[in-house]
Parts: structure tokens; C-alpha cells; sequence
């Protein structure tokens, strides 16, 4: 049995929520017909998929899978997209090009594999995306009501509270829907909520009665939630920043920042950071961010020279090809790593022929010797690379996502460290080898930070939602 997460609008706590309830119901499928986002997984078939779907099936305690997310939209620019069909990248494409012209053959593919996805398995969470009640959107909507009338799947539709409207937007969704769509309707959960919940009690009685549908949950804001953000939406939060109600006072800790480009990738990478009690970890939004930081990490990017250029005009160049000097030179210690695109920056210069996403030749930030080219294909597959670092001696594992051809895949200079695999901070040797340089004696391993969190956050919501009106599709 299938059902649905929808919501009044983008950003409203779908994914998190899904996430609690792959917790819950173990084994279950996530689903989701289409993701915008940079933040991309690699399956063991090397697939591209959101990492969203990619977390949701770990903690559902299933390997990530291509079907789980058969539409992935990166973006590239303002106005074109990478646009993923079944892990695999259809190319670059306008925008209006993709909505208005291939998003309807792609709508009854994305349909057909879930269908193969109903026929395998008992139970499957859909994960709406956006608002569901596009009307402009509809025509050639596979992610929300279209695919829940087409299997006939029950949904509940949840509404973020924080942004204020919560009554018109829930009551606005009901009017928008069609006499299918409303049978289909089993209820409503509002989401992030300050202060006393009883003071909407009036509010959800005028909803019940309009709609006939139950409120089934009202969940608090969850003030120092640290789950994988979607998107970059959650850079402009400080939840990932400062915000640790596990800290050990008094200890040292290990102060790490990753700069914010405008492009920035599979930010996943930094998330056991994110997670640890020996971090001081935030992002770079400011070169001065970077002041006594004793790691330094220039990111992904999606379009590594838009993210060159604003790392120019920004200031960032100057200051970390500084940084690289003092290093260098010994009058610094500090780690500067750079992973994919952030670590193609770090050479002399990259060439695009092919306007994959630049033109031409441009000049790198010279860190390191050498020419990147851009090709055509890209460059996906999990790996093994064996490091060879001041801090660390040994494989690691993680994976390529990549159009830049690299003269060499692993570069490694005294504190500074380039590499073109991503994941490699998840692996916890690795990680922790870093501590151990700064002197922190710490031996986390990240799969028990991670069960913390989520399970943090999965009582949170068994506690606020009457998970029974849910789990009675599941029975």
C-alpha cells in the first residue's frame, strides 16, 4: 500500500517527515516523482538521485535506489538545467525547455516505473514536491495529486506554520482540489509551531468542519534539528551553525568552514560534521569566516565557473590562495581541502569547449599545477582512492559526479588536500584521523551520531502526530 506526503507549499517539512515515518514504518520505499536540488547521492549502480530519497531509504534500512527518485533537476545556471531521468543525465536543457516540452513524455515514464514499484513492494511513502495545488504546474504533474489519482493513493497535506497563512493555505489546498482529489484527502498536520498549541484549537476546528478532514498532528518547532537539509533553502537557517544541545563544555573543539557558493554540491558531504559534539562547524558566507579556521573546505559546485567567479569578485580567491601560501610556507597550520569542484578551482586553470557550464578557458586559483577540461560525459562511480596525507594513510571510499577530466584524481601537498570523490568525511577513519591531528581525542563513528538525531526527531513526531491514522494504510 501506497501513501502520500504532500504540502501547501515548498519547503513546508515534507522531507523530514517522511523521514520519520521510514523510521517508524521500517522497510518502507520512499518515492519521489521529481526533486529540484544539488544535493545528489550516487547508488551502487551509479545512479544520480537526490540525496533526500538517498537518506530517507537508510533509515528506512534500505540501500538507496534510481526508482526511488526517477527526476532529478540540478541546476545550472538561471536559466538551464541538468536534467536526470533514472540516474542518468539527459543533458543540459533550458528551463522552459524542460516544463514546457519534456516533462509530458517524461510524466507516463515516471508513472510506468511506479507502477513497477507498486507490483514489488508492501509499502511505499510518496513524497510530494512544492505546493500540490500548482494549478499552472498540473497538466504534467507525476509528483503530487496526478499520481495519487492515478494509483488511487491516500495522502495527507502538511502546512509550515512558521511563514504565517497556515489556515487560507490548508483551506485554499481543499478549495483547489477536484471531487477525486478530496476523496483521496485524509487529513492535515501542521508543522513547525511556536509557542502554546492550544491557541489553534479554533483555527482547527473551522478546518475540520470546512473539509471534513481531520488535523492530525500539530508538531513544535524542533529548535536544534540537524537532518540533511533537501536543498540550499537551509543555509539561510542556523541550525548547522553553533547549535549543539550535545556539547561537552569545556572541551576543544575542531573549527571547520566550508564556503558558500552560489552553486554549491552535495553538501551531504559535510553533514558528520554538522552532527559531532567536537565541531565548531558552520558555513563561509564571508572570507572573514574563514579567520582561524583549522579546516578549510571549498565545496562541490554545479557550475564550478559561475562559483570561480564569485569567489573573485567576493574576495574568497584572495584570501584562500593566501591561505594556501601560509600553509605552504608553515606560518599556518590549518587543512584546506577541496572536494570535485571545489578541488578543480584549486588548478592553474579549466577549460570548457563544450559550454557544459562555462566557455572557454578560464584561469583556476593556481593552488595547484595543472589544466582541468571539461568533457561532455560525466564521470560517476564509487571508488577507492588510497590517501596519502600528514594526517591520514589509507583507502577511502567515496564517489565520482563529474564533467571535469582532472590530471590527477587525488593531490595531496603538505595540509593541503585535493580530491574528486565525495563522502569521504563519512567514512570514519578518515574523519577522525583529523581530530587526532588538531589533538582532539575523539573516536565518533558517525552511524551512532546519525541514529541519535533521527531518532530524536522520529519520537518528536510520534509524540505531536497520531501516527495510527497513518500506519492504518500499512496494516
Amino acid at each position: 500500500m501506497a501513501i502520500a506526503i504532500l504540502a501547501t507549499e515548498s519547503d513546508a517539512g515534507k522531507t523530514h517527515l517522511v523521514s520519520a515515518l521510514c523510521k517508524i514504518f521500517q522497510s518502507t520505499f520512499p518515492f519521489k516523482g521529481q526533486n529540484m536540488s544539488l544535493n545528489a547521492f550516487l547508488t551502487e549502480d551509479s545512479g544520480e538521485i537526490a540525496f533526500a530519497q538517498a537518506y530517507q531509504s537508510l533509515v528506512s534500512g534500505r540501500n538507496p535506489a534510481r526508482e526511488m527518485n526517477p527526476v532529478l533537476l540540478k541546476p545550472v545556471d538561471k536559466n538551464r538545467v541538468d536534467v536526470i531521468f533514472n540516474g542518468r543525465s539527459l543533458g543540459v536543457k533550458p528551463s522552459s525547455e524542460y516544463f514546457c516540452t519534456m516533462k509530458k513524455s517524461i510524466q507516463y515514464s515516471v508513472f510506468d516505473i511506479f507502477q513497477d514499484i507498486v507490483k514489488k513492494e508492501k509499502r511505499i511513502i510518496v513524497e510530494g514536491a512544492g505546493s500540490c495545488s500548482e494549478i499552472n504546474m498540473k497538466k504534467f504533474d507525476f509528483s503530487n495529486l496526478n499520481l495519487c489519482k492515478r494509483f488511487d493513493i491516500p495522502f495527507f497535506v502538511v502546512s509550515d506554520i512558521e511563514r504565517g497563512g497556515v489556515f487560507a493555505k490548508i483551506v485554499g489546498t481543499y478549495e483547489l482540489l477536484e471531487k477525486k482529489e478530496r476523496e483521496l484527502l485524509v487529513g492535515f498536520i501542521i508543522n513547525k509551531m511556536y509557542g502554546d498549541k492550544s491557541l489553534l484549537k479554533e483555527g482547527i476546528d473551522f478546518i475540520e468542519k470546512k473539509t471534513g478532514r481531520k488535523v492530525i498532528g500539530v508538531i513544535p518547532y524542533f529548535e536544534d534539528l540537524k537532518l540533511p537539509e533537501e536543498d540550499s533553502m537551509g543555509f539561510s537557517r542556523p541550525k548547522f551553525s553553533h547549535l549543539n544541545s550535545h556539547e561537552v563544555k569545556g572541551e576543544k573543539k575542531l573549527k571547520i568552514r566550508v564556503v558558500k557558493t552560489p552553486y554549491i554540491s552535495n553538501f551531504f558531504d559535510f553533514y558528520p560534521f554538522a552532527l559531532s559534539c567536537s565541531v565548531d562547524f558552520s558555513w563561509a558566507f564571508s572570507p572573514y569566516d574563514l579567520d582561524n579556521a583549522d579546516v578549510v573546505i571549498l565545496p562541490g559546485s554545479r557550475n564550478v565557473f559561475y562559483d570561480l567567479e564569485f569567489l573573485r569578485k567576493s574576495g574568497f580567491a584572495e584570501k584562500i590562495c593566501k591561505l594556501a601560501e601560509e600553509i605552504k610556507s608553515g606560518r599556518r597550520k590549518s587543512i584546506l581541502i577541496g572536494i570535485c569542484g571545489g578541488y578543480e578551482m584549486m588548478f592553474d586553470e579549466i577549460e570548457d569547449n563544450f559550454s557544459i557550464e562555462g566557455n572557454g578557458e578560464v584561469k583556476g586559483l593556481g593552488i595547484i599545477k595543472g589544466k582541468v577540461c571539461f568533457s561532455p560525459e560525466k564521470t560517476l562511480g564509487w571508488e577507492t582512492i588510497n590517501f596519502q596525507t600528514v594526517w591520514f594513510s589509507g583507502p577511502v571510499r567515496g564517489f565520482n559526479m563529474r564533467h571535469g577530466v582532472l590530471p590527477f584524481q587525488f593531490f595531496s601537498e603538505g595540509l593541503i588536500l585535493g580530491t574528486s570523490l565525495h563522502g569521504i568525511f563519512w567514512q570514519d577513519d578518515f574523519r577522525n584521523s583529523i581530530f587526532r591531528f588538531f589533538g582532539i581525542s575523539t573516536e565518533e563513528k558517525f552511524s551512532e551520531l546519525f541514529e541519535r538525531e533521527i531518532s530524536r526527531w522520529t519520537e518528536w513526531v510520534k509524540n505531536n502526530v497520531d501516527v495510527s491514522e497513518i500506519q492504518m494504510f500499512f496494516d
